[in-house]
């Protein structure tokens, strides 16, 4: 009888470890769900390492308009023209991830002609109306509210950068090829800064903001196709070098737009589109599709 009991007992435990190790195996052969695993994207890494960029430009932005309002508050209208110039600066390497906040870039950096009353629209603000008031006006108390905006701006935009589902490898490279296209036709055409003059400024950050991104993809560029990823960082050079004698040793504003020719203008236009066929190229090398 007590062998029968410790028969019985003996047995009922070992259905129940079989019956563990039945559950534990088959929970240990199905993925487990975690964060990570959730916003995993392809070269999620290198995307990573481009936003930090980003936010690093973000933190300097916010100080250089700080310090345009203070020029504002407390300087003279050529201190103002320069604060202005070098807040443009890092914006404009930030703006090639413009597509993932389409409202603040919109705020921080619109022109006229995209609101229905032009200058006068409600909605006008940032930069271009600054812009304004700075070298068309020369107003600088009236530019003044449109500085304290956009800081408020800057810094919801650097909460958004923090957001980093915003961002994806397809988006960022859409981003750099929608600069290049930029430089070779709008801004090209001296209508980014018309009123400052400083065209050549935004051309030359729009073109250092494409290349911050794209070195994070570099490496793997390089593994699909060497000679590709050649051409690329030689197009960045070529591009600008062709603007480079146009700036002063460690100053962000470069000549007067209007000072250039047509065939410099040609030359910035052709390294532009040169550099943007590269870009396509090493895009569909790495299989990035749109989401």
């Amino acid at each position: 009888m007590n062998i029968s009991s410790t028969t019985k007992r003996a047995s009922s435990v070992l259905l129940i470890g079989l019956a563990a190790a039945c559950q534990s195996t088959t929970m240990d052969s199905q993925p487990v769900a975690t964060p990570a695993a959730v916003v995993r994207q392809p070269f999620s890494s290198p995307v990573t390492s481009g936003v930090s960029v980003a936010i690093e430009r973000c933190d300097e932005l916010i100080l250089r308009i700080e310090e345009l309002i203070v020029a504002l508050d407390t300087g003279t209208l050529e201190g103002a023209w320069h604060a202005y110039a070098a807040a443009r600066a890092p914006y404009e390497e930030i703006q090639v991830l413009a597509a993932a906040f389409p409202e603040l870039d919109r705020a921080i950096d619109g022109r006229s002609s995209e609101f229905a009353a032009g200058e006068f629209d409600p909605e006008f603000r940032g930069f271009h109306r600054i812009e304004i008031f700075l070298f068309a006006r020369k107003r600088t108390g009236a530019a003044m509210p449109y500085a304290r905006q956009l800081l408020e701006d800057a810094g919801e935009l650097r909460e958004v950068l923090g957001e980093r589902g915003r961002f994806s490898a397809p988006e960022t490279f859409a981003g750099m090829q929608r600069r290049c296209m930029d430089v070779a036709t709008r801004m090209v055409s001296s209508e980014e800064e018309m009123w400052s003059n400083q065209s050549l400024l935004v051309i030359h950050h729009a073109w250092i903001g494409c290349y911050e991104q794209y070195k994070y993809f570099a490496g793997a560029v390089r593994t699909e196709d060497a000679l590709l990823a050649e051409r690329i960082d030689r197009a960045y050079r070529k591009a600008i070098e062709a603007v480079a004698g146009e700036f002063s040793t460690g100053g962000v504003e470069g000549s007067p737009y209007t000072l250039i020719d047509m065939e410099e203008r040609r030359q910035i236009a052709d390294a532009s589109l040169k550099l943007r066929g590269y870009l396509i190229q090493a895009g569909k090398a790495l299989e990035l599709k749109d989401d």
